[in-house]
């Protein structure tokens, strides 16, 4: 087998892949239903006194899911903001040490979102939302659901080695 990469690292890699088209389509319908309802809300309310009583809640909806999904696309690409000034004041050993040690704060962070935002989903459950009667963990589920697709890239990340250390001056192109 020649050419193919093995080991638990490209399967990982292969998930974490998958898992964040799946998140970008999600949020590209999510983007889409959000801009054409609130089209109608406008035509409907300017044009022909009309309002959808339930848009302003559907969209804040839609807009916790984008926003929780593109979170984990972000830690896909890589592209959450950071002070690296100190990562890059270090020789490399000590450096691959310090972002080892972040990466795994991060996914205990994101451990963390997963169990208790599963916990929150659970003691939501019985909740419906005012205008839409739409169960009220649906909106939270967006919490573990981000988290754990966050978890699953930083552990992508960390079987590919963990995140390039930089050089001083040396700026990261996403």
């Amino acid at each position: 087998m020649t050419g193919q990469r093995r080991g638990i690292g490209p399967r990982m890699d292969a998930l974490s892949h998958g898992a964040n088209r799946l998140a970008e389509g999600v949020m590209a319908v999510c983007l889409a239903a959000m801009t054409l309802l609130v089209g109608a809300q406008i035509a409907g309310r300017f044009v022909f006194s009309y309002s959808i009583f339930w848009s302003d809640e559907l969209t804040r909806f839609l807009l916790i899911w984008i926003s929780f999904l593109g979170m984990s696309v972000g830690v896909r690409r890589g592209a959450h903001p950071g002070i690296d000034s100190l990562v890059r004041a270090l020789p490399p050993r000590p450096a691959r040490v310090l972002l080892t040690f972040a990466l795994l704060l991060c996914l205990l962070f994101f451990a963390i979102m997963v169990v208790y935002g599963g916990s929150l989903v659970l003691r939501t459950w019985p909740q419906r939302s005012v205008s839409l009667g739409l169960r009220m963990s649906i909106p939270y589920l967006a919490v573990p659901a981000s988290g754990l697709l966050m978890f699953v890239h930083a552990v992508a990340i960390g079987l590919r080695g963990g995140p390039p250390v930089l050089a001083a001056g040396e700026d990261r192109v996403a």
